[in-house]
């Protein structure tokens, strides 16, 4: 059986000519913000079961689709007497995404009232895991501010998203230069 060497490496700061290669990434964040209204909020509020959740559309935020997930009497039955949330990536083909996500209930002037920051968390778009916040605020709590933010039995949920966004492109050009500036190759 012949004998196989392994490959050798050339010395530092020597680039193997012709066979160089390079890429550049860069890291950016996307935000956006999406309004959920709920119609007919006095129905929903004693009529949903623990653990079930009102689901918004579907946003676009950072090249990721999302829904927010408002559960009026809790994610489960342990934290049923609060209103929970969650983000959670579309069901669908792509990588997942890393993102801080802000929740409120809004006023009906708009102004935030009750409100929690999240992240930044890694999502994965099989819903494996919660990222939620399971205690947004007491229904008694919610009952109390009611008169502040339902107004014609509608409430609002505001939902601001920031999404990492990592950009790669390759570089050979600028990676060329280099090798001419180390090598002297012309």
């Amino acid at each position: 059986m012949p004998s196989v060497s392994a490959p050798t490496l050339l010395p530092f700061g020597r680039l193997a000519p012709g066979a160089l290669s390079g890429s550049a990434t860069r890291a950016r964040q996307a935000t956006g913000t999406h309004l959920h209204r709920i119609d007919g909020y006095s129905l929903v509020d004693g009529t949903v079961a623990a653990g079930t959740a009102i689901r918004s559309s579907r946003f676009h935020v950072g090249g990721h689709q999302w829904e927010l997930l408002y559960y009026p009497n809790g994610v489960n039955h342990i934290h049923r007497g609060f209103v929970s949330v969650d983000l959670a990536l579309a069901a669908g083909a792509g990588a997942g995404a890393t993102a801080s996500y802000r929740v409120s209930i809004l006023d009906y002037a708009g102004n935030p009232v009750h409100s929690r920051i999240v992240g930044p968390l890694a999502f994965d778009r099989h819903g494996s895991r919660w990222n939620g916040v399971e205690e947004l605020v007491a229904t008694e709590e919610l009952i109390k501010t009611a008169p502040f933010l339902i107004k014609d039995d509608r409430l609002n949920v505001r939902c601001d998203v920031a999404v990492l966004v990592m950009e790669t492109k390759p570089r050979n050009r600028w990676f060329m230069q280099l090798d001419r500036a180390i090598n002297g190759f012309r």
